[in-house]
């Protein structure tokens, strides 16, 4: 397999400069283990049949790079990943998507298909995967390595010219895009650091005030995170944070009755007890609710299977994968919109996912909007 490997930045710029404006296939290598954000270990591209790997430890400055996809149409398959990475070094995702992963879904070859099965299902060619666990930011990088970096994005043209041609035959070639788009401004939209608390597990089990301590708690987690550029669980661990705001310890002494981690009591202590005093100090008034579970909604599982039915009715008259159109999380999304919110809410809040784009033409019309 032929490919050029840029390690220097006048490399760089003639690669840039040979640019045109026909698609780019682009997939990354990265390493994430301890680390809130990842790190940038290769750069693999595609444009005209032409491969290129960008080595971003020999080339940090790719400023420049991130500036040429500016309104490309760039390939990519599974994009979740890739676009985290593209969207904090280039500061934006300013170009169109193509996900092929997102294609064999409308195309009812699987709702994630791999990479490897997607090329042995539509090129009949088998892709070798042995080097997906390598650690991509040691130097140098072997020769099994890079081949293995640069097939990543040799088959993502000829896949997408079959899968746009199955979907045109579906005529669900726009309802791709659409889901391409809603996938790229998924990932610009911002995070709430005072929402962040949510995710965490048994929230629904605490009381005003411990709902208001991890809040508090979660939104300190995951500035430290950023500041630090920690994984999340390296400052405090998820289910550390439930102990810290159910119990509101007020001493180091009653931290290690909690069982924290040492690192955590050592490092964090005294802020965490910090922020649980000042939680306390807090008007009760102030508090954010209680966190009511959709399971402990009466009705709930009724509705969910009734729901399912219609969405299964749905997948199976156009071909779809039911996960595609619909998740449980997708649903419980519409759920909480309908039941959570006042009228009044609802009007100011976000539609959810299942009352919006091709959604809510397919299914989405037969729910309460």
């Amino acid at each position: 397999m032929q490919y050029h490997m840029i390690t220097t930045q006048d490399q760089l710029n003639d690669f840039l400069a040979s640019l045109d404006n026909t698609p780019i296939c682009v997939d990354t290598e990265f390493v994430r283990t301890r680390t809130f954000s990842a790190k940038l270990g290769l750069l693999q591209l595609s444009q005209n049949g032409n491969i290129t790997l960008i080595d971003p430890i020999a080339v940090p400055d790719l400023s420049d790079f991130w500036k040429a996809l500016d309104n490309k149409s760039c390939i990519l398959h599974a994009s979740s990943e890739d676009l985290e990475i593209i969207r904090d070094h280039k500061g934006d995702l300013n170009f169109t998507l193509f996900d092929t992963q997102i294609a064999c879904s409308f195309a009812n070859l699987g709702a994630s298909l791999g990479y490897a099965k997607m090329v042995e299902t539509l090129q009949d060619i088998e892709v070798d995967k042995g080097e997906s666990r390598t650690d991509w930011c040691q130097r140098p990088l072997s020769k099994k390595q890079i081949q293995y970096a640069a097939a990543d994005v040799v088959h993502l043209t000829p896949c997408l010219d079959k899968l746009t041609e199955l979907l045109n035959e579906k005529g669900m070639f726009e309802f791709f895009e659409e889901e391409c788009q809603i996938t790229l401004d998924l990932k610009m939209k911002k995070t709430d650091p005072l929402k962040v608390y949510k995710a965490i597990n048994n929230v629904s089990k605490l009381d005003r005030q411990g709902v208001a301590t991890i809040q508090q708690l979660a939104k300190w987690r995951l500035h430290t995170a950023q500041t630090r550029d920690l994984a999340l669980n390296f400052v405090i661990k998820s289910e550390n944070l439930w102990l810290l705001a159910h119990y509101r310890p007020a001493t180091v002494e009653d931290l290690r009755r909690l069982n924290l981690a040492p690192n955590e009591i050592r490092i964090h202590g005294k802020e965490v007890l910090a922020i649980i005093e000042r939680v306390n100090k807090q008007d009760p008034e102030t508090y954010p609710p209680i966190t009511t579970r959709l399971a402990d909604f009466p009705g709930y599982k009724k509705t969910l299977k009734s729901m399912r039915d219609v969405i299964t009715k749905c997948a199976e008259q156009h071909q779809l994968p039911i996960e595609l159109i619909a998740s449980k999380r997708v649903i419980n999304e519409y759920l909480s919109w309908s039941w959570k919110l006042t009228d009044e809410q609802r009007k100011k809040a976000n539609r959810p996912k299942l009352l919006t784009g091709w959604r809510f033409k397919l299914v989405g019309h037969q729910f309460k909007h």
